[in-house]
């Protein structure tokens, strides 16, 4: 069983911390008082963010530099590159499960596929292996690629893990929970796709078509707009794209842009923004999730490049 307050706080004394300040998931506030008890326990002054914490990408540094701390800990994440302003640690939440049952139980339904490639979320990483370990004894290949990320690690945001061993596989496994990472995957590639939801006990083969209606009609709509408000966040890990380049885009093709910055881009703060279409610069999440609460076409860089490439072929404009 992992024990994993004590391995925090014994990560955090290795980096001879003594101020710091935490950062969890939604998923993991119900452990915040017990992390910080034993922080406290262990001689570290400790401080709690209630801020939501979306990734990696999402860093509370500025805050841990306000409060004085040494350290900035930022929970159920690895390491996604960005330069902070403190020292960081990045600490896994791992999350203890069993695979192998509901494998035996739902085999049948990958049984076919002759070589599979396995990813995951970073908490269950640990126990790709394991599954690994079962294809391989029902005669299978099992392929755990290595991308710009932890071997076998997905985000909604980065799926180099599957692509590196796209060619190698027939099908690709979703080991985990929730539905961000593996709709990542679910969106990017053409193979089959299953996912192995650890919480509710099931292999199946999620459909993703709702996602993609919402896509083709985004698409649609922003292909007639004359007004783009580009929406970039505050967040440090969450500038993908720089926002000045689809502006000048834009204004070849005779379109007007405004850049609108903000720290979590939400629906209700766009309200007083009269334009046509919006391009989200910060996390595709939002896009691809909520996409139906803006009232105006949002797209995302991909399917904005795509956009402009389309209009540009039209006017006989080189991109």
């Amino acid at each position: 069983m992992v024990d994993n307050i004590r391995e925090l706080v014994d990560a955090v004394k290795t980096k001879g911390a003594k101020r710091v300040l935490v950062q969890v998931p939604e998923g993991l506030l119900m452990k915040a008082q017990d992390i910080l008890d034993a922080l406290e326990a262990a001689g570290v002054r400790a401080f709690m963010s209630l801020e939501p914490c979306y990734g990696a990408c999402d860093l509370r540094d500025a805050e841990a530099e306000s409060l004085g701390c040494d350290l900035l800990v930022n929970v159920g994440h690895s390491d996604f590159g960005v330069n902070e302003r403190i020292p960081t640690l990045y600490f896994i939440w791992k999350v203890d499960a069993d695979v192998k049952p509901i494998l035996e139980k739902e085999y049948e339904k990958i049984s076919e596929y002759k070589s599979i490639g396995l990813l995951s979320s970073v908490n269950f990483l640990h126990i790709l292996q394991d599954a690994k370990a079962f294809l391989e004894s029902k005669g299978q290949r099992a392929y755990i690629g290595k991308g710009s990320l932890l071997e076998g690690q997905v985000l909604g945001c980065n799926v180099s893990s599957a692509l590196v061993v796209d060619k190698n596989v027939d099908a690709f496994l979703f080991v985990g929970s929730g539905h961000f990472h593996p709709l990542g995957v679910g969106l990017r590639i053409d193979k089959p796709f299953f996912v192995l939801d650890l919480e509710r006990g099931v292999l199946e083969r999620p459909d993703y078509t709702k996602f993609l209606k919402q896509r083709y009609a985004a698409l649609a709509l922003a292909r007639d707009a004359r007004t783009f408000a580009i929406l970039v966040s505050a967040k440090p890990g969450q500038h993908f794209v720089d926002p000045t380049v689809i502006k000048e885009r834009l204004g070849r093709l005779g379109r007007k842009a405004w850049v609108f910055t903000m720290d979590r881009i939400t629906p209700d703060k766009l309200l007083g923004v009269n334009v046509d279409a919006y391009v989200n610069t910060a996390c595709p999440r939002i896009t691809v999730e909520n996409r139906g609460a803006f009232r105006r076409p949002l797209l995302n860089p991909d399917e904005f490049a795509e956009l402009m490439r389309s209009i540009e072929k039209d006017a006989g404009v080189a991109a």
